[in-house]
């Protein structure tokens, strides 16, 4: 698939901040006092920009930005449409969280309006990921591993950025490092299971498969005939399938960025965990090296996606 700059941005960032906006709404409800007031607010305000921002930069991608209105009509059976409500939905839950949170209002309505929080911040961030992962024609996608990933890299960035933010008004910036490293290995072995997953030549569709032949077997007549190649792609020029569906990147590069992605996302900032100092300004270095990585991998996550229209253009599997 082609990588889209505005998506790109609008995942990792909405991730980031989506993470951060539970894990702040957690922190609150099952750990009051591990963060002040105006620390918790802070992380909560810096939580919805980035979610704002993401939000912002995907209806750029979209042909006619003024009717992306129509993306809250189908609820019941879109996973945008579900996303673009649940994140309606989390905007004024999270102003008035905010609100009572700098009245340094305590009671029921506080853990209400934290719960509420993190449980859209959550429903948004799975749902992003499943407008991904529901598609069947992109075998890269439809697997359990994309929706694990969207959640576990959301909350492993903003767990770095609620560190950092620890590291600034907490007494004790201990237990957000804890959390950030546990968040940050699972996220690893995710991220290399998930890799490991496409890579599995035996789940690829090929033109076999395609026009449900059985690779390799031969029945009675001559249509069952295992080896089937392309006579004709059907165009002399390029099209919009080809253009969007037809991104090409080669092993040793898709390699090569795997590890600027590992580097950039887990090497340094979890290097800098294990050495723990406890300072906002190498804290946020972290957090920004870590988003930076994720920006490589969620481009990779779209270049190396193969929709299954490509069979009929050349590609001799997906």
């Amino acid at each position: 698939m082609k990588p889209a700059v505005s998506i790109i941005f609008f995942t990792v960032s909405s991730g980031a901040g989506l993470g951060l906006l539970a894990l702040v709404a957690l922190c609150d409800t099952f750990a009051s006092g591990t963060l002040p007031a105006h620390a918790l607010w802070r992380g909560a305000l810096l939580g919805v920009v980035l979610v704002a921002a993401g939000l912002a930069s995907s209806v750029l991608h979209l042909a006619n930005p003024k009717n992306a209105w129509r993306s809250f009509s189908r609820f019941k059976s879109s996973w945008l449409s579900r996303e673009a409500v649940f994140a309606a939905a989390l905007f004024p839950v999270s102003g008035l969280y905010i609100v009572v949170v700098i009245q340094s209002k305590g009671g029921a309505s506080r853990i209400v309006l934290a719960v509420l929080t993190c449980a859209l911040a959550w429903a948004v961030l799975i749902c992003t990921a499943m407008i991904y992962a529901s598609l069947k024609p992109i075998r890269q996608w439809h697997t359990r591993w994309t929706p694990v990933n969207y959640v576990l890299l959301g909350h492993w960035s903003g767990a770095l950025l609620l560190w950092a933010i620890a590291c600034a008004y907490a007494a004790r910036s201990g237990p957000f490092l804890f959390v950030a490293g546990v968040f940050g290995l699972a996220a690893l072995a995710a991220k290399l299971a998930y890799w490991h997953a496409i890579e599995d030549s035996t789940q690829a569709l090929t033109l076999e498969r395609a026009i449900g032949v059985r690779e390799g077997a031969r029945g009675p007549g001559p249509i069952s005939a295992a080896h089937a190649r392309l006579l004709d792609v059907g165009h002399s020029h390029g099209t919009f399938l080809t253009s969007e569906f037809g991104f090409r990147l080669a092993r040793r590069h898709a390699r090569g960025l795997r590890g600027v992605a590992l580097a950039l996302g887990f090497g340094l900032p979890l290097a800098w965990l294990v050495v723990g100092v406890p300072r906002w300004q190498p804290a946020l270095a972290a957090a920004v090296c870590c988003i930076m990585g994720l920006l490589v991998e969620r481009w990779l996550f779209f270049a190396e996606a193969k929709h299954t229209v490509r069979l009929y253009h050349g590609d001799p599997r997906t």
